[in-house]
């Protein structure tokens, strides 16, 4: 099996440990920035589409109020009063003109044309029909809103509105199943007003009214409006479109020969949406030759019925080179970020392998007999810590063969002085004294190695508290910490469970021993996240208790409670006394998973555990203290709700009469 050094496997966690919240941060932060640039475009777009409603709302209540004010004049209502038309002509021809109307008529009180601008010829015809002068007739107020003007009305305003009007229907590939190929009808945003005498006699009502379709003086004023001309790429930013129905009967939108995109139908699920169902649509859509971010409104006229679409569009183009901006510029922070990191967890991984390599070949060559070996390390931590007991042992090492040495060279000179008769002996003394320097020298070196071993395991826990979750030494440090203590808890377990010590008994306050446990746990690592609650009654009596044991008893309690919280929890420890059974009682209750119903009979066995490093010998001590105290301890668990300890003393009962 292939083995890996420290230094790579420094670097590979390392790069794990980069690589990991970096792909994490670029997964969420490229998520982010679509949803911010898209919820930015749904923003834009629903302003823009508020914008041209609102140009739409004025523009007709400015013309109504052209017409309400023209509706004041004394030709006007005078020619209603007299009954005679003749001098209208010119009057009414100059504000059509002036307003920029394609239709100013005036009728009677009961909605019969009195005198027609545009075809002045027919006359007589009523307009009651239509909902806008129907209902100025009815209030006696001016009106104005958008509706739809049948062919044959349009003839007789003018048949050039009607051929205005007339357009064949383009077919459509997304649009719905095909309906009528011709459209006739017109579209119109009209107004009127009623005409009344100086002494407020009703007298008629004069209607005036423009013609959307083919109309891109209008839809040219919203873009205006709304998108300030705004341009990207030499190509219009924003567009405005008027459907009726669902045919584009005015529009800025162009095809690719720079012509108006008009007479092509929407798509069947945008007309479902806002003609069937009266909802605005928003979202993109491919309109004739490019990607829009568009938001489609419903027209109605003013008896609420739709008859039409009011569509605002933003090409999508701008916003997709933003999105991709932000993207590239967020990848390279990234991509930087990592390119740092790595290169810092590369020299920190050398850092720390250099010498810790260098202390594995000198240690190589030390089992090969070469003792002077030295290692250098200046890394001001635990590591030269290790490289200076590692030299105290070469150094040992040295002196100790040293010693063999020149006691081996001494013992030779004696034997060459020796006489020949005591060759046996000698030889026998010698080799005894042999054997003596080497368990000397055995016992030297196990006790200058132990130490130094001792110190390396106390500074590894310290280094583990410092060394970073995910950090792959980590695993390696937790290790030799949990081994270590493991097996010192189960001796001292063994001990402590076999020993049976008598108590030595003397008037205890289980509050001051409670407060103690606590205040001796609070700072530990497994209690950052616990929250400690105590309720100690002031008159709890005292009972005739050894100290430390319930010390003990109290610490192995918490210290369980604490385990079965890893991720954090409450602990709550109350006391209380209890007159009538003359006892003093102290509860730990924690918020943790519970105990299952079918290992309740057997926490106080010794050796039972349900943890991968306890010993199973808590508990029982804890239990075999309370009975050597005359003592009770109980349990309340169930699965989900928390556990609840509970332990009960006789109290002193001389003590408790005393107060």
């Amino acid at each position: 099996m292939k083995r890996w050094s420290i230094q790579a496997r420094l670097i590979a966690g390392f790069t794990v440990a980069i690589l990991i919240p970096s792909l994490m941060t670029i997964a969420v932060g490229v998520k982010t920035i679509d949803q911010q640039v898209y919820a930015l475009a749904q923003a834009q777009i629903n302003s823009d589409l508020e914008g041209a409603k609102e140009f739409l709302r004025n523009y007709q209540e400015r013309l109504k109020d052209a017409i309400r004010i023209h509706a004041t004049r004394m030709i006007i209502y005078g020619a209603l009063d007299r009954r005679d038309a003749a001098d209208l002509g010119p009057e009414m021809g100059r504000v059509l003109k002036a307003e920029a109307l394609d239709v100013l008529t005036l009728t009677d009180t009961a909605g019969k044309v009195f005198y027609r601008t545009c075809n002045p010829g027919l006359v007589g015809d009523s307009q009651a029909w239509d909902p806008i002068v129907m209902m100025v007739l009815k209030d006696k107020i001016p009106v104005s809103g958008t509706i739809v003007v049948p062919e044959q009305e349009l003839l007789k305003e003018s048949p050039v509105l009607a051929q205005q009007a007339r357009m064949s229907v383009t077919p459509t590939p997304m649009a719905g199943p095909a309906g009528k190929t011709v459209e006739t009808a017109g579209m119109m945003l009209k107004a009127a007003a009623p005409v009344f005498s100086p002494s407020g006699r009703f007298l008629g009502v004069l209607y005036g009214a423009i013609l959307i379709n083919r109309n891109y003086g209008i839809v040219d004023q919203v873009r205006r409006t709304v998108f300030k001309e705004e341009q990207y790429k030499g190509r219009d930013l924003g567009t405005t479109t008027f459907f009726q129905d669902d045919v584009r009967i005015a529009t800025n939108v162009r095809n690719a020969d720079g012509t108006r995109a008009i007479t092509t139908r929407a798509s069947a699920e945008v007309a479902e949406q806002v003609l069937r169902r009266g909802l605005t649509w928003r979202g993109t859509a491919f309109v004739v030759n490019d990607w829009y971010i568009a938001a489609y409104e419903p027209l109605r006229d003013v008896l609420g019925t739709t008859i039409g679409m009011l569509y605002v569009g933003t090409l999508e183009r701008p916003y997709v080179d933003n999105r991709w901006r932000n993207l590239m510029v967020f990848l390279g922070i990234t991509l930087l970020g990592v390119g740092l990191g790595s290169f810092f967890a590369i020299m920190m991984a050398r850092r720390i392998s250099r010498p810790i390599r260098a202390m594995a070949v000198a240690a190589q060559r030390v089992a090969q007999g070469d003792y002077t070996q030295k290692v250098e390390a200046n890394t001001h931590d635990e590591i030269e810590y290790l490289a200076e007991s590692f030299n105290r042992m070469t150094r040992e090492l040295t002196r100790a063969t040293q010693e063999l040495r020149e006691w081996a060279e001494n013992l030779e000179t004696k034997v060459e002085q020796r006489t020949s008769e005591l060759k046996a002996m000698q030889g026998h003394l010698i080799q005894t004294e042999k054997l003596a320097a080497i368990g000397k020298l055995a016992a030297g070196v196990a006790h200058e190695i132990n130490n130094p071993l001792t110190g390396v395991l106390t500074n590894s826990s310290l280094l583990l508290e410092d060394v970073p979750k995910g950090n792959p030494m980590r695993e390696e440090l937790q290790v030799i910490v949990d081994e270590t203590l493991r097996c010192r808890k189960i001796v001292k377990g063994l001990l402590d469970f076999a020993r049976q010590t008598k108590p030595q008994k003397q008037i205890v306050d289980m509050n001051g021993v409670v407060e103690d446990v606590l205040n001796l746990v609070r700072n530990q690592a497994s209690f950052r996240d616990i929250a400690i609650e105590t309720e100690l009654d002031p008159k709890l009596p005292p009972v005739m208790a050894d100290r430390d044991q319930m010390r003990q008893v109290v610490l192995n309690i918490v210290l369980n409670a604490a385990e079965a919280m890893p991720a954090g929890g409450s602990l709550r420890v109350v006391s209380r006394r209890e007159p009538a059974a003359g006892q003093a009682e102290i509860t730990i209750a924690d918020t943790g998973p519970g105990i299952p119903d079918e290992i309740k009979n057997k926490l106080f066995e010794p050796f039972f555990t349900t943890k991968k490093s306890g010993t199973g010998l808590g508990l029982a001590i804890a239990y075999g203290i309370m009975e050597r105290h005359k003592g009770t301890i109980t349990v309340e668990s169930r699965r989900g709700k928390g556990t609840v300890i509970g332990l009960r003393l006789p109290a002193d009962q001389q003590q408790d009469s005393d107060e």
